[in-house]
């Protein structure tokens, strides 16, 4: 029974001074490190998508979800008089805007 052997991996190590910015732009890809030294080398689109979204992007996911949740809360609050009815409208209006903005980040439509 003959056991077949895998090719032994081609490995890379950046220079040091250069360690953290090839770990940034790998991370902000949100490819696999073989992934993104492949696509780097033959300038060819991953073969699929992604699988995990880069660092950006699951901050503008995490904001875009406290922006909704700060807009739940603030529906919550009791608005008396003309004064707090102004603000009122000026905060949801904000949060209507960091929303918007938010998802154009995202390449999401409204």
């Amino acid at each position: 029974m003959t056991e077949k052997k895998r090719d032994a991996p081609i490995s890379y190590r950046p220079p040091e001074i250069l360690r953290e910015e090839f770990r940034a732009r790998v991370e902000k890809s949100g490819l696999s490190v073989n992934a993104f030294i492949t696509q780097a080398i033959f300038a060819s689109p991953p073969p699929r998508q992604s699988r995990r979204p880069s660092v950006a992007t699951q901050d503008l996911t995490r904001l875009l979800a406290e922006a909704a949740q700060l807009r739940a809360q603030l529906g919550t609050l009791p608005v008396e008089g003309p004064r707090q009815v102004q603000l009122h409208e000026e905060a949801v209006a904000a949060l209507t805007d960091i929303r918007t903005l938010l998802m154009q980040a995202l390449g999401r439509e409204r």
